[in-house]
């Protein structure tokens, strides 16, 4: 069986010269988690207005900021760590996934985990029955303020437990 693995990315601004700002991940059973802010992919500069004032004074700097390089590695091990195959789940292909691609290359390449699926479980079209709830849910979560929305852990945690809350019947 294969374990979904939630996450989610903050980058620069929603073009085609985005640069990854940070990115959060969480397990299906919300126990573990990781977290990095990249080091060397951004500056302030390069960002846009929205994520100068959303995403910006979310970051945590210090410990958790690293060089690409490094992200890569580390998040490559982190996956790793999990004894079964897994799949992540993201509520953008289009701003989110290209992010995976861009830090482990094609899949099955020398930087891909081997027990990463290669297509991402998308949430909010292919496989979600229960969309309005989904959506109702992630604002719900956020309505009680306490998950920092635009902070790429918190999201990839509210999109857990949205999607847990909009699965069942």
């Amino acid at each position: 069986m294969t374990m979904l693995i939630f996450f989610d990315t903050e980058f620069t601004n929603l073009s085609a010269d985005a640069k990854l700002i940070s990115i959060g991940l969480v397990d299906e059973a919300g126990e573990r988690t990781f977290y990095a802010e990249l080091s060397d992919t951004w500056k302030e500069r390069d960002a846009s207005d929205f994520v100068t004032t959303e995403v910006i004074p979310w970051l945590a700097g210090n410990e958790v900021r690293i060089p690409k390089a490094a992200l890569c590695e580390q998040l490559a091990a982190w996956l790793l760590s999990f004894d079964e195959p897994v799949q992540l789940a993201t509520d953008s292909m289009s701003w989110d996934w290209i992010w995976i691609v861009d830090l482990f290359g094609a899949p099955g390449g020398d930087k891909w985990p081997t027990n990463l699926d290669p297509r991402p479980f998308l949430l909010t079209m292919n496989y979600l029955t229960r969309y309005d709830e989904f959506v109702a849910a992630i604002e719900g979560i956020f309505a009680k303020g306490i998950m920092r929305r635009h902070h790429a852990l918190d999201d990839a945690k509210v999109n857990r437990l949205a999607w847990l809350a909009s699965e069942k019947p």
